[in-house]
Formats: C-alpha cells, structure tokens, sequence
C-alpha cells in the first residue's frame, strides 16, 4: 500500500463486504465457541483482572490506557496499530509486553478479555466484530461505524456472541447523574422540550480528518455526541429531520488535535480541502410529540459544549461539569441560588467536576459491564438507535422528508411516563 490514505480509504469501502463475509462465514460450531468463551469470561471474578488489549494508538488511546494504568481492576496486555513501530511505542510507553499490527493475529495470541477499538472512524467495525466472533467483549469509540451497514452488522455479532458491547459515546458522567434525578414532573413538570449542540472551530488535523470516506464528517464525528446525550436522557425518540451542508470547502488547520481557536494562514498552518459535512441542524421528535433542536458545527470562534431540557415549570441545563436548574416556583435544597440567562430563580447543582481523564470511570464501566455488574449506560442497541437519528438525518437533508425511526431500546434508568405525558390531561 502506497500510503497510509490509500490504506484507509481501501479498509473503509472493504469494511461492509468484510463484515457481511464473516457474517456468512460463521457457523453453528463457530456461534456457540463464542458463547462459551463469553460465559467463560463473564461474571463476578473477585480478585482477578480483566485483560483488555487496544486496537489503534493514536491520540485517543491514552484516554484509556491511562484509566487502566490506575486501575487495580483491569491491565491492558496487547496493542495493535497498522504501524508496528506505532503498536511498540505505545506499548512500551504504558508497560505493554506484547505489540501487533494484526489484530487477529492479536486476538488469537493473546485472548484478551476485552478489547478498545480506538481507530480511525471507518475503520472500527471489522475489528470489532472479530472480536465478537472469538467471544470478546468490545469498548468502541464513536461513531459506532461510517455506515448505517456497518453498525447494524457490529450490533448483530454482539447478540449473536452474548458479548459486552459498549459504543461511545459515555455519558454517564457525574453532571449526567446528577440531571437524570432532576427529570421529573415534580421538579421540571411536564417534559416539553429539549435543545443540544457542540460547536467548534474544528479540528486541525491535516491529514484524514477532512476526507469523508474515513471520517463521516461532523455528522458522525460531532453530533452524535449532543444527540447521544439527549437519547440517553430522554429515551428513544420517534423521528427526525434535517439540514446538513459543506460550509467550508478550503480549511485552514493548524495541526492541533482540535483548535480552540481557528488558525490563521502562516507558520505552520495550511489549506487543506474539505469533502466532509461541518454543519448540521437536526429536529428529533419523540412520541409525546416534544421536539429538541440539536447543532453541531466545526465553524465557530469558541468550544459550546451544552444541552437545556424544558418542563412546563422548570428548566435544566447541563454544561460540562455545569448543572443549572431553573426552579422559579421552589427553591432546590443543597443548590447555589444563581442567575443564568438573566433568569432568576436558578440554581447550581454541587457536582464534583472531572479533572483528571484517569477519573472518568469509563474502563471501570467497561469492567463492570464484563464482569455482570452493571448494565452498560451506553450500549450497542442505545447507540445503535442514536446513530439511526444521525444516518436518518443525512436522508432527511438529502430527501426534504421527515424519516421515521425503527430501532428502539430499553433504557438502562427508569423514565417516568408522567413526565412524557403533555397530552392526557391539563398542564
């Protein structure tokens, strides 16, 4: 392979035949290997550690080799990365023994309990469900898949298997927490809408993040992250439409992961041309007929990172570690009376904030979910209807009509019908 591009590009569009030939492949004998090796692997384990091997070394990983590092829990036992060289580097940087650049050849050597998928976007699902084909449990980043294919063939090995699948992104932080006891009709009354968006200047990669066969553009890169947020809230919705366009064809990037700042032409800087999606406004309806607004935009001066839910006498917001609620009929014990907005009556809810990435409690999740003590808070048939939305919405751009959702799930929290319920009775 010539370069590293071609070699993206080639996985990507080779990504959904690969799956669908595995899929074919696979056999009765094959199916229930991989369910004894899932039990085998599943259940409370006092004392022992659960090895997890990553697939892909670039800047993301440290997120999780970092948690497993300070963990008493888990170990990571393997990396594999496209680049040997990459693999060893970064193995040797955590304390890693063992190094591949295939990881098939990984899986089979090393039989890990887990495996991280933290490759670039288009290139998570063939690994993942060779891992679900060999009984292991899988932590992937988002976006779940580039396609709408390839999600529902990862989704369909992990039932298949019996193995965990978690599917970024992870909400389920403190300030998460805290906002799920908040939606009530006591608090809020009647749940009547909601907005979400993540804006930014976009990122200043210049070397695959611009091109959509391997990253899907802010669809898939952004939005899935207020969208996922707003799911995992509210519960499955109904169905959505959309706009989504290329606002910016020739970027200037500044080789940062993500700019904070947009870069301006000179030093280091360079034009790079844009095939991807970088703005999107979404509408997501759910079935008591509220309706949330949701953003994403790689085009602004600053990072908005934010979500508001309305209640007929209430309304939350939540802000990175920042949970406000407006309460203007009873005051919220234990909360800092504020202003926000201008709007009286608001209050700061005390939530402990998330300094060190070591204490986002992710592997621990992914730990628990293995072992059979926890449900998972994102897992694959949640995302897998959060990422119906965000593929239904590039159709409802491209169509101008409204699209339908057929997927659903069970949320892993109780949702309190009273408080979706705008419609039976005066409010």
């Amino acid at each position: 392979m010539s370069t590293r591009r071609a070699f993206l590009k080639q996985t990507a569009a080779a990504s959904v035949a690969a799956a669908t030939s595995v899929q074919g492949a696979r056999t009765a004998a094959n199916t229930a290997a991989a369910q004894r090796r899932v039990k085998a692997h599943r259940g409370p384990r006092t004392g022992s550690v659960v090895q997890l091997a990553i697939v892909g070394v670039g800047d993301i990983s440290p997120r999780y080799l970092k948690q497993a590092a300070a963990s008493q829990r888990a170990r990571f036992v393997a990396t594999c990365a496209h680049h040997l060289e990459s693999a060893k580097a970064r193995a040797l940087e955590y304390g890693i023994g063992a190094w591949y650049d295939d990881y098939t050849a990984m899986y089979d050597a090393i039989a890990p309990d887990g495996v991280v998928i933290a490759t670039p976007n288009s290139l998570h699902a063939a690994p993942a469900i060779a891992a679900f084909e060999r009984g292991i449990h899988v932590l992937c980043e988002k976006p779940m898949a580039t396609t709408w294919e390839d999600c529902r063939a990862m989704v369909a090995a992990a039932q298949r298997s019996g193995a965990v699948f978690l599917a970024l992104p992870y909400d389920a932080t403190p300030p998460f927490l805290a906002a799920l006891d908040l939606l009530n009709e006591a608090t809020l009354g009647v749940f009547t809408g909601a907005e979400a968006q993540l804006l930014i200047p976009g990122t200043g990669r210049d070397n695959w993040y611009y091109d959509r066969s391997v990253v899907g553009g802010v669809m898939l890169d952004t939005m899935v992250y207020p969208v996922s947020r707003l799911i995992g809230l509210m519960g499955p919705a109904r169905r959505v439409t959309g706009f989504v366009n290329t606002l910016i064809p020739h970027r200037i990037v500044g080789g940062n992961t993500v700019d904070l700042v947009p870069p301006l032409l000179g030093g280091k800087s360079k034009v790079v041309k844009s095939n991807v999606d970088d703005n999107v406004s979404l509408v997501v309806e759910w079935s008591g007929g509220q309706q949330a607004l949701v953003r994403a935009l790689w085009g602004t001066s600053f990072v908005r990172n934010d979500s508001a839910i309305y209640g007929r006498h209430g309304t939350l917001w939540l802000s990175g570690n920042d949970v406000v609620i407006h309460s203007p009929e009873r005051a919220m014990p234990g909360a800092k009376p504020v202003t926000r907005e201008s709007y009286k009556g608001c209050y700061r809810l005390p939530v402990k904030a998330l300094e060190d990435i070591r204490d986002e409690g992710l592997v621990g999740h992914f730990v628990d979910c293995i072992e059979g003590l926890r449900q998972p808070t994102c897992g694959g048939q949640q995302q897998l209807h959060v990422h119906e939305i965000l593929f239904k919405g590039y159709e409802a751009a491209r169509s101008g009509r409204a699209q339908e959702l057929e997927t659903s799930f069970t949320p892993w929290h109780r949702i309190d019908p009273s408080f979706h319920d705008p419609r039976s009775r005066p409010i």
